[in-house]
């Protein structure tokens, strides 16, 4: 845009720049590509690092600021793509790594659960994380289960409370996350699939609200907007649609890895739900080696 202060007349400056109407200007301007990016699925986010600099510098680090910008429940400039990268620590089943995690969802489930859940924002990892030691199959990936059910049992009726997958979550990952980040996560309360009898069963039993912790996995409803492979009804419960995944090549960002979802599959005592690498809805036997993780989680 010209920069055009003003103009003589007869010896006299008159101004014409208004720069208010300039920065409106270009504001729109930069909505107007952003959406367009949006509507033909080619936005490549921003760092929020970077974006957000000076109002992160004041508040500390990235994690105070965004737990900030949501205990005031101000999401403004915010954008479902924008990212941080994380960097997560060794362990004895977690190897040093650099995750980047993706805006996913703005409160989708503010006010929502048997205890209302607060103001929050949902990250997932850009890509399937890695796994190593006793837990680690294949080098980098892991089992669902340790053995070939997706049951839940006597004491945890939900499968995947009752899963190695997030036990690993649970006991490895999260420990390993910076304590900045792990003391600005909500727990994240759910109504969950039951399915444990006095036999295997191959359907829901019930479903119950429970905690899923602090990191946790996927649901099929919150991939692709519906169940697939899960049972009809149980596997829903209270999950919504991510807008983060608006398209098949959303679902694996260039990353052709398998990863598990948290969701077991209906009409088998044994499988599990997963997103394939080459994008659409799967299932695997729980004790399959050839699957990644990708553990989610709520700033609030």
């Amino acid at each position: 845009m010209p920069n055009v202060r003003g103009f003589d007349v007869n010896g006299q400056t008159c101004l014409n720049k208004d720069d208010f109407a300039r920065e409106v200007a270009s504001n729109a301007t930069v909505l107007e590509e952003f959406d367009r990016q949006k509507s033909i699925g080619q936005y490549p986010g921003r760092s929020l690092a970077d974006t957000f600099a000076t109002e992160i510098a004041a508040n500390g680090d990235i994690y105070a600021w965004l737990h900030s910008r949501v205990q005031a429940a101000d999401f403004s400039g915010l954008r479902i793509g924008d990212y941080m990268d994380v960097p997560v620590a060794a362990g004895s089943n977690v190897p040093a790594q650099t995750v980047r995690y993706l805006l996913a969802a703005v409160d989708p489930y503010y006010q929502c659960s048997d205890a209302a859940m607060p103001h929050h924002l949902a990250f997932v990892p850009a890509a399937p994380v890695l796994v190593s030691g006793s837990k680690a199959t294949n080098t980098s990936y892991i089992m669902w289960n340790t053995t070939a059910t997706n049951n839940g049992n006597a004491t945890v009726k939900e499968p995947y409370l009752a899963s190695h997958l997030h036990g690993w979550e649970i006991n490895d990952y999260l420990p390993a996350l910076p304590a900045a980040l792990r003391n600005v996560l909500i727990n994240h309360r759910s109504l969950c699939e039951q399915r444990y009898g006095s036999s295997a069963l191959t359907e829901a039993s019930g479903w119950g609200w429970a905690d899923l912790g602090k990191v946790w996995s996927l649901s099929e409803m919150e991939v692709y907007g519906c169940a697939v492979w899960g049972s009809k009804g149980y596997s829903v419960g209270m999950d919504c649609h991510f807008p983060l995944f608006d398209s098949t090549a959303s679902r694996i960002m260039g990353t052709r890895v398998t990863w598990w979802l948290r969701s077991v599959m209906g009409g088998s005592a044994s499988s599990v739900c997963n997103v394939y690498g080459d994008g659409y809805a799967s299932h695997y036997s729980a004790t399959n080696g050839s699957v990644r993780p990708r553990p989610c989680f709520l700033i609030g």
